[in-house]
């Protein structure tokens, strides 16, 4: 099953970048980094509030 996935995965980027010279692959890996970053982003401010909270419990 996997085999499969990962090869409709090649082939679909393999036709991206041969007839739209890879607009569709650049633009989901754009948005994917831009998900990615977001969700970093809002586990620091998680744990940067966490932080604040137990030092002010603390104190």
């Amino acid at each position: 099953m996997f085999r499969l996935i990962l090869i409709i995965a090649v082939l679909a980027i393999g036709y991206d970048a041969v007839v739209h010279q890879g607009a569709y692959t650049r633009n989901t890996w754009t948005n994917l980094v831009a998900l990615t970053d977001s969700a970093v982003s809002g586990a620091k401010q998680l744990g940067q509030n966490a932080r604040e909270e137990n030092q002010t419990r603390n104190n």
